[in-house]
């Protein structure tokens, strides 16, 4: 921690007759992000830098994430499974907290998309930001070509 607070700035503040001097808070988040992105202004670079730091303390290849996981699955499917619209399903906060696994779980989402395939695509796309399915793609073509996908990538 020291070579982090020689990195930041001390900034003086005033209450009344006293001067206190601590370390900026965002001084502290900005010295461990990389070069390119200590600009605070650069926000997508530093949630991105934040968003990786959190998945790296936040995961271990356990079998709680996959029992975590289909918690939320079933959870997902019991809650939205009267509803039509798409873009109400992927807003439940089950669905988000699956995305929010990030690349860990991808092997989950892929394992439960070939056996029993639902609206799962959306979160692929989220996760990975991209979309092998073809143009005007039929929803069983969509989901053979994310296992593909996923097959050629080592998740299947």
């Amino acid at each position: 921690m020291p070579s982090i607070l020689k990195r930041c700035e001390k900034r003086e503040y005033r209450s009344s007759h006293k001067v206190h001097k601590r370390y900026h808070p965002y001084a502290l988040v900005q010295a461990s992000l990389p070069r390119h992105a200590r600009h605070l202004g650069r926000g997508y670079g530093t949630a991105t830098h934040i968003a990786e730091v959190m998945v790296a303390r936040r995961r271990d290849d356990d079998p709680a994430l996959e029992q975590l996981f289909h918690e939320h699955a079933e959870r997902w499917k019991s809650e939205t499974g009267h509803l039509s619209s798409a873009a109400k399903m992927v807003i439940h906060p089950s669905y988000l907290r699956i995305i929010g696994l990030g690349h860990e779980g991808l092997p989950l989402i892929l394992r439960e998309l070939r056996k029993r395939p639902d609206h799962w695509l959306i979160a692929l796309n989220a996760i990975t930001g991209e979309d092998p399915s073809p143009v005007g793609a039929t929803f069983r073509d969509a989901v053979g070509a994310w296992i593909k996908w996923g097959e050629s990538k080592g998740y299947c």
